[in-house]
């Protein structure tokens, strides 16, 4: 699994395997009601969580999609890696690259708030293709190290032909297992 402390700001983080595009993350009136704005290669969602924050981002790659207990959204997310090499997920401030570059210094990658985890976890690798993405916000510890409750987001990749969105468990925040995008 992948663990990268994150600061989200400006009530977006984005999953993309494009280039950024910021014409592509504009909010309009039915993308704010829903939470998210959803292209097959390019997903903006919305944290749930106002201002800007540092927390956990839990990143990982499994053949079985299970929830979370402590989840407060659940959800799984059609996701296209078309670019492997722009395969990251962002914040305004920061990205975890979900490719490996050897070209990069990783102290000097980190301290610009880019992160490549897959430089040094030699048996992590994505490629191309379709995936089923389970998100999830969640509310506990992320980890062992951790001792007091606090939020924390959950992207588990499948692999899969057809993935289709599917809210898992309905959230007080207008996310039912009826909404669909």
């Amino acid at each position: 699994m992948i663990k990268e402390n994150i600061l989200v700001s400006h009530n977006q983080i984005i999953i993309r395997s494009i280039p950024f595009d910021e014409d592509i993350q504009k909010w309009d009136e039915e993308s704010l009601e829903k939470g998210i704005i959803w292209n097959k290669n390019y997903v903006v969602l919305d944290p749930l969580v106002d201002d800007s924050f540092g927390c956990w981002f839990l990143i990982d790659r499994k053949e079985e999609l299970l929830p979370s207990e402590t989840s407060i959204r659940s959800a799984i997310i059609p996701f296209e890696i078309t670019n492997e090499t722009d395969f990251s997920i962002n914040t305004v401030s920061e990205s975890v690259k979900l490719y490996k570059d050897p070209a990069i210094t990783i102290e000097e990658e980190q301290s610009k708030g880019i992160y490549f985890p897959l430089n040094t976890l030699q048996s992590y690798r994505f490629e191309e293709g379709s995936y089923c993405m389970l998100f999830e916000i969640c509310m506990g510890k992320p980890t062992d190290e951790i001792e007091e409750d606090e939020v924390y987001y959950r992207f588990i990749f499948k692999k899969e032909a057809r993935p289709v969105f599917k809210v898992l468990k309905d959230d007080p925040y207008g996310w039912d297992t009826h909404f669909s995008l």
